[in-house]
C-alpha cells in the first residue's frame, strides 16, 4: 500500500467524516451550439462505447453522422510479407543511409485504415429549422431544437447501453421530407467492398455495408449504423452514466476551463467501455468530409494512444483504461507474429507502433511505426489501469504480457560494460522521416520509457508475491547509460545533442511528464529542460504541444505557466464542440501550424494538466500535494474536486475556500 502523507505550503485540516463541502458536479449542459453547425467536425458527440454519431446542420437539413469502433478497412501491408522486412534490413539501410531502400521497404504501399461510417440526412417539413443543438452530460442526450410553425421543439437523441443504433424521439411537430443516406466517397478508392444495403421506414433508418470481398481477418465486422425513431415519452435507457459522472468531479473558478475539462472526461464514457476497442485517433467520430481519416485513424503510440488516457486514471474512468490495456493483451498473438517476422523468428511479442485494430502495422515514417520502444510506452500507460485500480487479477496478467514484451526487447539492443544500447535510437518525432530521425542510442526519449518498462515490471512481480522476479527486473533499471544532460543539467535529445529549434513533441522530457515512476537521476534539472523546450518557441508547436507543456508547468508547481499554456490550448486549439485540432485555428502566432486535423489526445492533456494543478502525487515518497499549482487568477477564489484518484486508487476530496482555507478527505483503497 502507497503511504498517503499531505504536502505542505497550505493551510488545511483533515475531514474524517463524510465529505460534504462538495457537490457532484452533474456535467448538465456540457454543450450548447446555436444553428447553424456548417462542419462535422463541430458536431454534438454521442457514444455508448461501441457506436457513435455527430449531430450537426444548417436550415432544414439535420445531419447524423454515425460511426463505429470496429469499422476497420482491414488489409496487411503487401511489404510485411517480404523477406527483406526485418530489423536487420532496417539497421543495414541506417548505417548505409540508404533512405531509398529504407523508405521503399517501410514506408510505400497501402496500409489498413479506419473506416468512415456513413452520413444520415433528415430533411426538414416546410416552415421548419435548426435553431440549437445541446449535450446534456448527465444523460449523455442530445437536444436538437427545431423552430416550427407551432413554436420551438426538441429532437432529443441518445445510444442505449450495447445497442448500434441511435435513438431519435421526435416530438409531434416535427416532420421530414427525406430520408436519406449518404455514402463516404473514399470507399471507391479502396475497392472491393460489396454495395450497402438500406432500409428505411417509420421505424428504423439502417444501412449496412459487409466485409471486403476475400478478407478473412478475425478482427472483421461488418458495420450497421442508424436510426431508431422513439415515440413521444421514451428516454435513454442507459444505467451507465449515473455511475460514471458519480466517480469523479472538479470545480473550477473558470467557466470554460470547466466546460472544456467535463468534455473530456465525458469522451471517455462516450468513446470506451469494458469490453471494447480503445479510443483510437479520433475514436467514435471518424472524418466524415469525404475523405479517409488523418493518419489512418490509427493506435498510434508513440504519443496518441499514450495521451488519450493521461487524465483516465486520476478521473477514476477505470472502465476505458481497461478497455486499453485489454485490446492490446487480446492481441498477443499478433504482437508475437510481428517480433518473430521484424527479429527471424524470435521469441516475445512487440506491439507495432503505428496499428490497426487487427494489430496490423501500418506503415510510414519509419524510425515511428517499427522500433519496439513505442509500443513499450503504451504498455507503461496502460499499467494506469491496474495503478488506479491495483487488484490481484490485473497484476497478473498485466505481467504476463509485460514478461512477452521484455523477451521481444532483448533483440534490439547490444550490452556492454553492463549498458544496454539499441542497435536503432530515435526520438519522436525529431528529424521527421530524413536519415537524422536515427540518433546515437540512447535517446532520452528510450532511457525514460525503458526505465519506466522495468519499474513497472518490479511493481507487478510484487503485488503478484513474486520477491525473486521483481528484483530481476529492478537490476535493469538504470542499465541504459547515464542521462543525456548538457552541463546545466538541460536534458538533451541524446548525448551531445540539444533540441535546437522549436518542436511540436517533447519526448526528450519523458522522465519529466508522464513517466514520472522514473527514478530521479542526479544532474538533471527538470525545470531547466523544460524551460529550454519552451524557450525555443512554439512556432511548431501543435495543439497537443500546450496540452503537454500545461502538464509540465502544474507538475513543477509554476500555476501560472500552467495555467497560461492550458487557456492557449483552449482558445486557439479547438473547434466549436471543444475537439482538439492540431493548428491554430486563430492563427494568432502561436503556431506556424493552422491546419484543421481532429485527433482527441490534445483534449486529454489538456483534462490532466487542470488535474495536475490541484492534485499532484509523487511515486518516489508516496506523497501527495493539494492545490501545487493555482495560478494567480484563482487568488480569492473557491477551488475544489471531489474523488480525483492517486495510485493505489485512494480518492481524495479536496477544498480550497477563497479565503485560502484547504479542507479535503481521503478514501483509502481497501488492500
Amino acid at each position: 500500500m502507497s503511504m498517503l502523507h499531505q504536502g505542505s505550503g497550505h493551510v488545511w485540516k483533515s475531514v474524517l467524516a463524510a465529505f460534504a463541502l462538495i457537490s457532484l458536479s452533474s456535467r448538465g449542459d456540457l454543450l450548447s451550439l446555436d444553428a447553424p453547425v456548417a462542419t462535422w467536425d463541430e458536431g454534438i458527440p454521442l457514444g455508448n462505447g461501441g457506436a457513435g454519431a455527430l449531430l450537426w446542420g444548417d436550415g432544414d437539413t439535420l445531419n447524423i453522422t454515425l460511426d463505429r469502433a470496429d469499422f476497420w478497412h482491414n488489409i496487411i501491408h503487401s511489404r510485411y510479407g517480404s523477406s527483406d522486412f526485418t530489423w536487420d534490413t532496417l539497421v543495414d539501410t541506417v548505417k548505409k543511409k540508404d533512405d531509398a531502400r529504407r523508405r521503399e521497404i517501410f514506408d510505400k504501399g497501402e496500409s489498413a485504415t479506419k473506416l468512415p461510417g456513413v452520413r444520415l440526412v433528415l430533411k426538414l417539413g416546410a416552415g421548419q429549422s435548426l435553431r440549437r443543438f445541446r449535450l446534456d452530460g448527465a444523460t449523455a442526450a442530445a437536444t436538437v431544437t427545431v423552430v416550427t410553425p407551432a413554436g420551438e421543439k426538441d429532437i432529443l437523441a441518445w445510444f442505449d447501453d450495447g445497442d448500434t443504433l441511435l435513438s431519435l424521439r421526435i416530438p409531434d411537430g416535427v416532420t421530414f421530407t427525406a430520408k436519406e443516406f449518404r455514402e463516404n466517397p473514399s470507399f471507391k478508392k479502396l475497392g472491393g467492398y460489396p454495395a450497402p444495403v438500406v432500409s428505411i421506414d417509420e421505424g428504423k433508418a439502417v444501412y449496412r455495408r459487409f466485409r471486403r470481398k476475400g478478407a478473412d481477418n478475425r478482427f472483421d465486422k461488418d458495420f450497421e449504423g442508424g436510426v431508431r425513431f422513439r415515440p413521444v415519452g421514451d428516454g435513454p435507457r442507459s444505467s451507465f452514466w449515473a455511475t460514471f459522472n458519480a466517480e469523479s468531479s472538479v470545480s473550477l473558478p473558470d467557466p470554460d476551463m470547466q466546460r472544456l475539462y467535463d468534455f473530456a472526461i465525458y469522451l471517455y464514457g462516450a468513446g470506451a467501455r469494458r469490453g471494447g476497442a480503445p479510443l483510437a485517433l479520433q475514436g467514435l467520430w471518424t472524418a466524415d468530409n469525404g475523405k479517409l481519416p488523418p493518419w489512418h485513424g490509427d493506435y498510434h503510440n508513440d504519443l496518441n494512444t499514450e495521451m488519450t488516457y493521461w487524465a483516465a486514471g486520476p478521473a477514476g474512468c477505470i472502465e476505458a483504461l481497461e478497455a486499453f490495456a485489454d485490446f492490446y493483451i487480446e492481441r498477443l498473438p499478433e504482437c508475437r507474429e510481428f517480433c518473430r517476422k521484424i527479429f527471424k523468428g524470435g521469441d516475445g511479442a512487440v506491439i507495432p507502433p503505428t496499428m490497426g485494430y487487427a494489430a496490423q502495422p501500418i506503415l510510414g515514417w519509419t524510425a515511428y511505426t517499427i522500433p519496439p520502444i513505442h509500443g513499450i510506452w503504451a504498455y507503461n500507460t496502460f499499467c494506469d489501469a491496474w495503478d488506479y485500480d491495483p487488484t490481484p487479477a490485473k497484476a497478473a496478467k498485466y505481467l504476463a504480457f509485460g514478461r512477452e514484451l521484455a523477451a521481444g526487447l532483448e533483440h534490439t539492443w547490444k550490452v556492454a560494460d553492463g549498458v544496454r544500447r539499441l542497435e536503432l535510437s530515435c526520438s519522436p518525432e525529431v528529424g521527421d522521416n530524413r536519415n537524422e530521425c536515427f540518433l546515437n542510442a540512447n535517446s532520452s526519449y528510450e532511457r525514460a520509457i525503458l526505465n519506466s518498462f522495468y519499474v513497472w515490471l518490479s511493481r507487478l512481480a510484487e503485488a503478484c508475491g513474486n520477491a525473486d522476479e521483481a528484483a530481476k527486473w529492478r537490476a535493469c533499471v538504470g542499465t541504459f547509460g547515464p542521462p543525456n544532460v548538457a552541463a546545466d543539467g538541460v536534458l538533451e535529445i541524446s548525448a551531445g545533442n540539444p533540441l535546437k529549434s522549436s518542436h511540436r513533441h517533447a519526448s526528450h522530457l519523458m522522465q519529466v511528464f508522464p513517466l514520472t515512476n522514473v527514478p530521479h537521476e542526479k544532474g538533471v534539472d527538470f525545470a531547466k529542460s523544460v524551460d529550454w523546450w519552451e524557450g525555443l518557441g512554439t512556432r511548431l508547436w501543435c495543439g497537443y504541444s500546450f496540452s503537454w507543456a500545461g502538464c509540465f508547468e502544474a507538475r513543477l508547481g509554476r500555476g501560472d505557466k500552467a495555467f497560461r499554456y492550458l487557456k492557449d490550448f483552449q482558445r486557439a486549439f479547438v473547434t466549436r464542440n471543444g475537439f482538439h485540432v492540431n493548428g491554430d485555428q486563430l492563427k494568432c502566432g502561436l503556431s506556424r501550424f493552422t491546419y484543421r486535423p481532429f485527433t482527441l489526445e490534445g483534449n486529454f492533456g489538456y483534462a490532466r494538466g487542470i488535474q495536475e494543478m490541484l492534485l499532484s502525487y509523487d511515486p518516489a515518497t508516496g506523497n501527495y500535494k493539494l492545490f501545487p499549482a493555482l495560478p494567480k487568477a484563482w487568488d480569492g477564489k473557491e477551488v475544489s474536486f471531489t474523488n480525483l484518484r492517486i495510485p493505489g486508487g485512494h480518492r481524495i476530496s479536496a477544498k480550497r475556500a477563497a479565503d485560502g482555507t484547504v479542507t479535503h478527505s481521503v478514501t483509502r483503497k481497501a488492500p
